[in-house]
């Protein structure tokens, strides 16, 4: 691991850092770092490395492959009769849209018939954050959306992730420290066919949790002003056989999008609830660091997983100290971010 620090005036490469954590989710506006380094207070360059509230541009890279570039946000420093490193965190240059709302230099903020990619860039224009737009979601980011407005105490990320979830768009961002519009590529070729061999992986844990999935899903649109025409659509959980347990929501006249679109994209949100975890000792396979979005399939019977099956990579923490390197990794269902009708994974493997 190579860990840079810009100070604005030059690149200041750490020498010595232990305890490091980069998390990577795959539908995250930025990912999250955070390291302990070595402080002298009488060594001019640890001075300039570790200014306190400088929010110093940090690159991470492994083995040739940049990771993340961020700013550092935040740093504990400690004096005590033992000598104490310094804490740091951090996360991708992406991150202020996290914390921050959409400036006053911006308003009014209703959006009437303007495009999503229209709407983007005036409200990350002020913060310096550059996007992309894959191919697959161009046309979508370039239909005017008839009326939208945000709330002066929503975050940038919470106003943008509600406009993309209408079109089934997912806000993600890359190792540059760009936000990228795009679609889950859920047809690509794995990085891994697990069976129970060729990647060291002591634990595997299948979750479940019934408690937060329903088995039929209705969105009611009501009609508006203008007269548009009520409706309503209801989507089965195939993950949801043999009980009933209902979910209704009613749908805001103005929200751009059909019925059956936000019942899809409720039914993505509860696939969710069901997840595989494992850890591996390495952070690459073949030579490639293992990155949220990156397909796998499993075959494990201890995890109920009688027939292999493809998950999807949705969240990675890459850890490491100076005795190891883990990979800590969450995948869930393809269909959790492609719009693809879900298949109950089980089927045949029991009678009922």
């Amino acid at each position: 691991m190579i860990l840079k620090i810009n100070d604005r005036i030059r690149n200041r490469q750490i020498e010595y850092f232990d305890q490091f954590r980069l998390a990577l989710r795959y539908d995250a506006v930025c990912s999250r770092f955070s390291f302990l380094g070595q402080f002298d207070p009488d060594n001019a360059e640890h001075k300039d490395i570790y200014c306190v509230g400088h929010y110093h541009i940090v690159t991470l890279e492994h083995n040739g492959n940049l990771l993340l570039t961020g700013y550092m946000v935040s740093e504990s420093l400690k004096s005590s009769k033992v000598k104490s490193p310094v804490s740091v965190g951090g996360y991708s240059l992406t991150g202020a849209l996290e914390d921050c709302n959409l400036p006053k230099s911006i308003y009014p903020i209703q959006f009437d018939k303007m495009t999503l990619r229209e709407i983007v860039e005036k409200v990350i224009t002020p913060f310096g954050i550059k996007y992309k737009i894959d191919v697959a979601v161009e046309a979508d980011m370039n239909v005017p959306i008839n009326e939208t407005e945000a709330e002066p105490t929503q975050t940038v990320r919470s106003f943008l992730t509600e406009l993309m979830m209408q079109k089934g768009i997912v806000m993600t961002h890359d190792e540059l420290g760009r936000i990228i519009f795009t679609k889950a590529n859920t047809k690509k070729k794995p990085i891994l066919n697990y069976g129970g061999t060729g990647l060291p992986c002591p634990e595997m844990t299948l979750t479940f949790n019934g408690q937060a999935m329903h088995s039929d899903i209705t969105v009611i649109r009501q009609a508006s002003k203008e007269g548009g025409n009520a409706s309503e659509f209801t989507i089965k959980n195939p993950y949801v056989p043999y009980v009933l347990r209902t979910k209704t929501v009613i749908q805001k006249s103005g929200d751009d999008i059909s019925v059956e679109a936000a019942a899809r994209a409720i039914l993505s949100e509860e696939l969710s609830n069901i997840s595989v975890s494992f850890s591996t000792d390495r952070w690459e396979i073949d030579g490639r660091v293992i990155k949220p979005g990156d397909l796998i399939t499993i075959l494990n019977p201890e995890i109920y997983l009688y027939k292999r099956s493809t998950w999807l990579i949705e969240q990675v923490e890459l850890v490491g100290n100076s005795k190891a390197l883990v990979a800590e990794i969450k995948c869930v269902l393809p269909e959790v971010y492609n719009t693809d009708a879900p298949e109950y994974l089980f089927k045949g493997i029991n009678l009922h």
